[in-house]
């Protein structure tokens, strides 16, 4: 009984190995990198999020800033009239102080979620239009593999295999506003 399971066994793997060895992968000889980075930074709608997002984080950064300000006027009269008032209008005071600082944190938190979320909007959209342009040229190049170019994954490329411009060039001419 022992012995069967093991023939069994060896069989199935015997019949595995057959099959792996069949399908083994050709030979990679066409390969080449694209710097993602550089295409959502510098496709014009890549420059043109990055003008939103400026100008969005701007301007919650400004009235977050009129807020601290505020609240540091506050806290400047507070502390200059603090022996004159009783204690307990001092500790209202203290409370109101410490109510603002937590709501100017939350305002912070806020804008840079919103922030945050835009840009993964923004982004998301660049790159699956880049992919699609990726995929594009592939197949018109009959490229086997296309990395993405970064410095913690790809140290070095021979610059002809760098589709990056030729990338940025056609993300321009197809996605132009």
């Amino acid at each position: 009984m022992l012995s069967a399971r093991f023939l069994a066994a060896t069989v199935f793997a015997l019949g595995l190995t057959s099959t792996v060895e069949a399908a083994e992968p050709e030979t990679l000889q066409k390969i080449a990198v694209v710097d993602v980075q550089r295409c959502l930074l510098e496709t014009k709608q890549g420059k043109a999020a990055k003008g939103e997002l400026e100008k969005s984080f701007s301007k919650g950064q400004a009235r977050i800033e009129k807020k601290a300000a505020d609240l540091q006027k506050r806290m400047g009269d507070l502390q200059a009239k603090a022996a004159m008032l009783s204690e307990a209008e001092l500790r209202k005071r203290q409370e109101e102080l410490i109510r603002g600082n937590a709501e100017l944190e939350q305002l912070s938190a806020e804008l840079q979620e919103k922030v945050s979320e835009k840009e993964a909007l923004l982004t998301e959209k660049i790159y699956k239009n880049v992919a699609s342009i990726v995929k594009q040229i592939a197949l018109e190049d009959n490229l086997q593999v296309v990395l993405v170019r970064s410095d913690m994954t790809v140290l070095y490329v021979e610059p002809r295999l760098d589709l990056t411009n030729r990338i940025i060039l056609r993300y321009d001419k197809e996605h132009a506003k």
